[in-house]
């Protein structure tokens, strides 16, 4: 049965032993670790916090099954800036040496996947040159992960990649062969015209997925229940295709409600993948 996890970025209104613990409650068997400031901090950590945390996760039964690394505004006062594609080489160096950062810490916390995206594609930049500025960063990070901890690229709508498909096109570039796939659904929903059809092409590239529900095509991460997303359908198209990765809710924006988050998000999704093996 697919694997059922919840982003700690939805429950940042506690501390992080907390949010395990509450996360491991709701019924949970994972959890997706977020990089914060002053919480899992890649400019404040070391060998002992991980250790503590490790210790955390083993006490809650849970598993850490991703390190996302998108926090909006771990570099500065603009969000999700600098990225990969920053105008300015020193843009884009912070951003690297955040990614290689977050990658240590996935080998000190023994989490598999790093999931990071692209950033957007800024006034007057050409998309070409945004997309070899991009090609550049990542074959540096692949570079620097080797086969230690996979790095998996998020869709975001209005970033310069925003879709599954330009994910598999990156992917085809020489030396990119090893990067994979993280899926939101939620943004499959926003960008797509077939947002299940985009999903399940795209799976046999897919590390990871995160999960929220969507009204409409409105890019609010929504409690499952509370939007419009088919998670019956799509359980069931991860069942054909045999994905047995992790599906890992993201609802940063209700941390002011995380345990009515928790156990809403559970119940419906449990319920969605009922029948699967």
């Amino acid at each position: 049965m697919v694997p059922l996890a919840y982003n700690d970025n939805g429950l940042h209104s506690v501390p992080l032993p907390v949010a395990i613990e509450e996360v491991a409650a709701a019924g949970f068997s994972g959890i997706e670790l977020s990089l914060a400031r002053g919480r899992l901090d890649p400019f404040d950590f070391t060998p002992s916090h991980a250790a503590r945390v490790r210790a955390r996760l083993e006490k809650a039964g849970i598993t850490a099954c991703a390190l996302a690394a998108g926090d909006a505004r771990l570099l500065g006062g603009e969000r999700f800036e600098p990225s990969l594609v920053h105008p300015t080489a020193e843009g884009r160096r912070q951003r690297t040496e955040l990614l290689t950062k977050a990658v240590d810490m996935a080998r000190e916390l023994g989490i598999p996947t790093v999931g990071f995206a692209s950033g957007k594609l800024h006034p007057g930049t050409d998309p070409g040159e945004a997309a070899r500025r991009l090609k550049d960063g990542v074959l540096a990070l692949l570079e620097y992960a080797g086969e230690d901890v996979a790095l998996s690229l998020e869709p975001e709508p209005g970033f310069l990649i925003r879709t599954n498909a330009q994910v598999g096109s990156l992917r085809t570039e020489p030396g990119l062969e090893s990067l994979t796939l993280c899926q939101d659904l939620g943004h499959c929903r926003v960008v797509e015209d077939d947002y299940l059809g985009a999903s399940e092409q795209w799976l046999p590239i897919t590390r990871h997925i995160q999960i929220e529900d969507i009204k409409g095509r409105h890019h609010r991460h929504e409690i499952p229940g509370d939007g419009d997303i088919d998670f019956p359908a799509f359980f069931a198209l991860l069942g054909r295709s045999g994905y047995r990765g992790w599906v890992s809710v993201e609802l940063y924006n209700q941390a002011h409600r995380y345990r009515e988050a928790l156990r809403r998000s559970h119940d419906v999704l449990h319920a969605a993948r009922a029948g699967l093996s």
